[in-house]
C-alpha cells in the first residue's frame, strides 16, 4: 500500500506543460468542439468566378499507321492557354499547381506552356478528348470542363485511297493469275470443237 501511494503522490505533483500554458491566449483555427463563432467573410466575398474553356482536337499528321491529334485547351473568355504541365515553369515552390487532366483515347496527357498537348492513336476511329479541370476551391482561375471530337480513318486521305488500291491490287493479283491459267489449261485440254464459235 505504501507503494502505490508514493506513486500516485508523485504523478499528481509532477508540473506539466498544460500547467505553464494561459489558457486566454491559445488561438485555435477551423472547427473546435462545443464553441460557437460567426463566420467571417473573405474580402472578395465567398463566391468564386468560374470561367469556361474551350478545348479543341484536330488531325495534324496521319499516315497508314497512325495519327497524331492536336488538343489545345484556352480559356474562353480571355483566350489565353490554360497550362497543366507547370513542371519546366519557373515557380516558387510554394506557388499553387493547376491540376487537371485531358483525357484521349485513354491517355492522360497535360498541356505545355502554350496549351497544346499531342496524342498518337493508331487504330482507327473517332476520338473525344475531355477536360477535367481540378478542384475550383483550390485553383486561382477556376474552371469548367469541355469535350471535342477528333476522327482519324486511313481513306480520310489521298495517299489513303492510293493505298487502298494498291492493296486491294496486289490481293487480286492471283485471282487473275488462276483465272488465265485456268483459261489457258481449258484451251488444252478440250477439242478444238467445243471451243469454237462455229455451231
Amino acid at each position: 500500500m505504501a507503494l502505490s501511494t508514493t506513486i500516485s503522490r508523485s504523478l499528481t505533483t509532477a508540473p506539466t506543460l498544460a500547467d505553464s500554458v494561459d489558457p486566454a491566449s491559445i488561438t485555435v483555427a477551423g472547427i473546435v468542439r462545443g464553441q460557437n463563432a460567426s463566420l467571417v467573410e473573405p474580402e472578395n466575398g465567398f463566391e468564386r468566378e468560374i470561367h469556361p474553356s474551350t478545348l479543341t482536337a484536330e488531325v495534324v499528321q496521319q499516315n497508314q499507321t497512325q495519327a497524331t491529334i492536336r488538343v489545345e485547351l484556352r480559356s474562353k473568355t480571355s483566350g489565353k492557354p490554360i497550362v497543366l504541365d507547370e513542371r519546366d515553369r519557373a515557380a516558387p515552390i510554394d506557388a499553387p499547381r493547376r491540376s487537371g487532366t485531358i483525357t484521349v483515347a485513354g491517355q492522360e496527357v497535360e498541356t505545355n506552356e502554350s496549351g497544346v498537348a499531342l496524342v498518337t492513336v493508331e487504330q482507327p476511329g473517332i476520338y473525344t478528348a475531355r477536360y477535367q479541370p481540378g478542384s475550383w476551391i483550390s485553383h486561382n482561375t477556376a474552371y469548367v470542363g469541355d469535350t471535342a471530337t477528333a476522327r482519324w480513318h486511313p481513306l480520310g486521305t489521298l495517299s489513303g485511297w492510293v493505298g487502298l488500291i494498291i492493296e486491294v491490287g496486289w490481293l487480286l493479283v492471283p485471282f487473275l493469275v488462276m483465272l488465265y491459267a485456268g483459261r489457258r489449261v481449258l484451251r488444252l485440254v478440250s477439242p478444238p470443237t467445243m471451243l469454237s464459235d462455229n455451231p
